[in-house]
């Protein structure tokens, strides 16, 4: 989508040291506080209690969320299950109903940095302390 102001990228940050390629959106646009990135939506679909164990054995890449509204697991689609979590992140999640999100920018973000949200305070141990975002990091 030349126009949405993101694309798809690649990122080795996250999984295993460096060992593996994961994804992420990258600005190709400066996008400034306020901003809507209303092409980038994700769709929230529910599991089940047998289908949220399943999905999480293994190796499997699924974008499973908890979701406090619905009190239950949800496995997260679209392009907007690839904004990268940072606990300082430039970004917030915003409804655009019962089952889909977009994101509102919260700090300026310049073409070719990486977009990212908070995606909550344990979702990464006890106080996020197994996060390892960039701000955790520096």
């Amino acid at each position: 989508m030349p126009n949405a102001g993101y694309e798809i990228s690649d990122t080795r940050r996250y999984k295993d040291h460096g060992k593996k390629v994961e994804a992420c959106l990258i600005a190709t646009k400066d996008w400034h506080v306020g901003d809507e990135l209303r092409l980038c939506t994700g769709m929230i679909a529910n599991l089940n209690p047998s289908e949220d164990a399943m999905l999480r054995k293994g190796e499997k890449d699924f974008s499973i969320m908890w979701s406090t509204r619905k009190g239950c697991s949800c496995l997260f689609l679209g392009p907007a299950r690839f904004v990268n979590h940072d606990c300082d992140s430039n970004c917030k999640f915003i409804s655009l109903g019962q089952n889909s999100v977009t994101f509102k920018v919260v700090k300026e973000i310049k073409c070719g940095e990486e977009l990212t949200v908070f995606y909550g305070n344990h979702y990464f141990g006890e106080n996020n302390n197994e996060c390892r975002c960039a701000t955790c990091e520096a």
